[in-house]
């Protein structure tokens, strides 16, 4: 960690940091390249936003179109989408299961088409959801990082008003899980 007063030679040093790495070809086989700058005085992070080299554009399959690793999905993409298909059913017995506390789900609706989980935190306690999604990582379920399924969640669901916390009670549950 650095310690420099100077914020305008710290920026610097990263952006020669992030060009070396370019030039030399590193190859970061998916994994994403994080930089957190954070200025003198400042109090709060909001947002953090990625930098994927080149190398990290592949491209995944899915069953309806495809989806990258940087932009996996968007705001009509169902929850579905981020597991394997062959714990479906696991997850569809998930989301049933948080269908009644669902404050704009219809019945009609597939639990696997579900985008938007609007949940009634005053019947449900997010632990039990916490819990469903651990239990789904742990048997190799999900298709992408589970930093992804945490920034699906805090887009499509109200379960946390932070995208970090979110991931830490999703790591948090993985663990007492396993």
């Amino acid at each position: 960690m650095m310690n420099n007063n100077n914020d305008e030679e710290a920026i610097g040093l990263l952006n020669r940091l992030l060009e070396q790495l370019h030039q030399a070809g590193y190859t970061n086989h998916g994994s994403k390249i994080e930089v957190v700058y954070v200025a003198s005085g400042a109090q709060y992070i909001n947002r953090i936003d990625h930098f994927h080299g080149d190398k990290c554009q592949k491209k995944v399959k899915s069953s309806t179109k495809e989806i990258s690793d940087t932009e996996p999905f968007n705001d009509n993409t169902p929850l579905s989408t981020l597991f394997r298909e062959n714990h479906h059913e696991e997850l569809r017995k998930a989301i049933e299961s948080w269908q009644p506390y669902l404050s704009n789900a219809t019945t009609k609706v597939d639990a696997l088409n579900l985008t938007n989980f609007q949940f009634d935190l005053t019947a449900i306690r997010p632990v039990s959801i916490y819990m469903d999604l651990a239990h789904l990582i742990n048997h190799d379920a999900l298709r992408f990082p589970m930093s992804v399924l945490a920034a699906y969640m805090f887009e499509h669901s109200n379960l946390s008003i932070s995208e970090n916390a979110l991931y830490v009670q999703l790591k948090r549950y993985k663990k007492m899980c396993e």
